[in-house]
């Protein structure tokens, strides 16, 4: 008796599920796909609505040239497309979509209702509509309607006969954090169209269409981050780069301010993003990154799109020549705004430097300073470089050496008795970097992240206090106006910021009007500390966790970003006191050796290290 197969075809509808989460990750990618049928339609306005983050609701309506009844139903059916007929065509692309997989895939995995009237030809009457119920991937009605040209897709309940991919599914606000940034990246692509997204029927984007690439940032962004945008412009051997880039001094927390086009679709390459990093190198901090709006346009042959189903993902046959133009035409745009890094400094406020009364350091710096010694918590050394550390040398600092036992110079050991066993400043490095010294070698401390330490940990303990956080109100409110993304965010924890010291409240549809800040940022710039926070919240993963935590990881964001816009920044000359005070502050932080984002305070070249460099030792 011959054994039983066992290899089995997969029923169509078990397949389909499967590979419908290729295409359906979560409600973001409902969205991108059918805002990209809607413009390879020809849409002059897009409208966009969502429940729960698009958990419960997305509808998604055009008014592009819409289907026939014939083309609605041979749209559910997998790959079926009027994109390409050839594989040819691939090297061709002139639209979004081309795999024919959105519309089934999203059906196969939600309850889906499509209503679409082809536009009517020139002379003729505008024909009878199609409204297709689909659930689970099964067609259970086809009626004719009457409907506005072009065509409304609306999604119910994603994933529910696949629950194990819903319960991955994150909180609200995550996924129309998502929602918000598939519909302003459309946006921004193509803005002579239209974009309405609204979200438990409050309107979250509005943009109204407009002749330029200039004007939809206005709309998008706002006036004041378009003026810190230069122009870009380049062309070479085929690529044509155009867009804008910030100044040096307009600097984000993530990369999320980074959009990338590439022939008109958003894309996520390491290539490119790898360039607009080159461009940048030597400009702004390396944990920071510029506000990027590029579009590139090349030949479409030029450029494999079939890499994934979800069509962010390329592949560039001559890679090279992409990398150069994107760092090339970012360098150009900048050099030609002929602005030295000293011009584009932006004061930071609020540096809360006090002289330290008497000389040295304070006693319990002394303390706290041999307590973490004791711990043997570790400084970072200098490895083998050599630096040379300039300032003046007083005859009584000189060491006192014995007479030389053997050699034409000795081969003694300077004595470190003397020196006090707790840091002591020698001076300012390059007006950025405070030189000290104790009994084990040369300490280099980096001004500013050594002041957004002590600045965070003074936040933080002020807004873990079991007293309300004080609240500095200010002697004219101000005005900030949002983004899109930003907005979807602030409406989730405007009640934890105004619970943390702030007084934020709505001012129109898209902009906050700030009253009063926390106590101890009333000198930071609150503008941008607002947005630094709503930056800083962009990544948090808050998921699953309690509301004491996600309080907790809130006041961690506002600390964080409180203290790095505050901090006394580079090339700030210091005064003695001033130097003294910081390394004062900064030993007794819990943790004086990295600041918040990592980055470490200190620096240590050993006295072994300086023998051994002398060849004493």
């Amino acid at each position: 008796m011959p054994a039983m197969a066992r290899v089995r075809l997969l029923p169509d509808i078990l397949a389909h599920k499967i590979a419908a989460g290729e295409v359906v990750e979560r409600p973001a990618s409902v969205v991108k796909e059918l805002l990209e049928n809607s413009l390879d339609s020809e849409a002059r306005r897009i409208v966009v609505e969502a429940e729960e983050g698009g958990k419960r609701l997305i509808v998604v309506r055009d008014d592009g040239i819409g289907m026939s009844p014939e083309d609605a139903q041979l749209a559910f059916q997998h790959h079926a497309t009027s994109k390409i007929q050839r594989f040819e065509d691939l090297s061709h692309l002139q639209t979004l979509g081309f795999r024919g997989e959105a519309l089934p895939s999203i059906a196969s995995v939600s309850r889906l209702r499509l209503r679409t009237v082809e536009r009517a030809t020139a002379g003729s009457s505008t024909p009878l509509g199609s409204e297709i119920d689909s659930e689970g991937g099964e067609l259970k009605e086809v009626k004719e309607i009457s409907w506005p040209t072009g065509t409304e897709v609306r999604v119910e309940d994603l994933f529910f006969n696949v629950p194990v991919r819903r319960e991955f599914l994150k909180r609200t606000s995550t996924e129309l954090g998502h929602l918000s940034r598939q519909v302003m990246n459309c946006a921004i692509a193509y803005p002579h169209v239209a974009f309405d997204f609204q979200h438990q029927g409050k309107s979250l984007v509005g943009a109204a269409a407009v002749d330029n690439l200039e004007d939809r940032i206005h709309q998008v962004f706002g006036a004041s981050f378009l003026e810190n945008l230069v122009r870009v412009n380049y062309k070479k051997n085929g690529i044509t780069l155009s867009g804008f880039v910030s100044l040096p001094h307009e600097q984000r927390t993530s990369s999320r301010s980074q959009f990338l086009y590439v022939n008109r679709r958003m894309v996520r390459d390491r290539i490119l993003t790898h360039a607009v990093r080159l461009a940048y190198q030597d400009l702004i901090p390396s944990n920071a990154y510029p506000a990027v709006i590029l579009f590139l346009e090349l030949d479409p042959e030029q450029v494999d799109v079939n890499v994934h189903p979800c069509k962010t993902e390329i592949r560039f046959r001559h890679s090279n020549s992409v990398h150069q133009a994107i760092r090339h035409g970012i360098e150009e745009a900048l050099l030609g705004e002929q602005k030295s890094l000293s011009d584009l400094a932006r004061d930071l406020p609020g540096s809360g430097l006090r002289p330290y009364p008497g000389n040295g350091l304070a006693r319990s710096t002394a303390t706290v300073f041999q307590r973490h010694s004791l711990q043997g918590t570790p400084f970072p050394a200098l490895g083998d470089s050599k630096p040379t550390l300039p300032g003046v040398v007083h005859e009584n600092t000189l060491p006192s050496f014995s007479p030389a036992a053997k050699g034409t110079h000795g081969e003694e050991i300077p004595e470190t008795d003397y020196i006090d066993p707790v840091p002591v400043v020698l001076g300012q490095f390059v007006e950025s970097f405070v030189v000290s010294v104790d009994r084990e070698g040369v300490l280099l401390v980096d001004q500013h992240v050594a002041h957004e330490r002590i600045l965070y940990d003074q936040a933080l303990h002020q807004m873990e206090s079991p007293r309300p956080c004080a609240t500095q109100r200010l002697l004219i409110p101000l005005t900030h106006e949002l983004n899109f993304h930003q907005k979807a965010i602030c409406e989730q924890i405007l009640d934890l910021l105004n619970a943390n010291g702030f007084e934020v409240e709505w001012f129109g549809e898209q902009t906050l009007v700030i009253k009063g800040v926390p106590s101890f940022a009333g000198e930071c710039d609150v503008q941008l500390l607002i947005e630094g926070i709503l930056d800083e919240l962009t990544s948090q993963g808050a998921e699953g966790v309690d509301e004491n935590t996600r309080m907790n990881r809130l006041r961690q964001k506002i600390a964080i970003s409180l203290s790095c816009r505050a901090a006394i920044k580079i090339n700030t000359p210091l005064s003695q006191e001033k130097m003294q005070w910081l390394l004062d502050e900064l030993f007794r932080c819990d943790n004086p050796f990295t600041c918040p984002h990592g980055r470490p305070i200190v620096l240590r070249m050993g006295i072994e290290e300086v023998l051994r460099g002398f060849k004493r030792i």
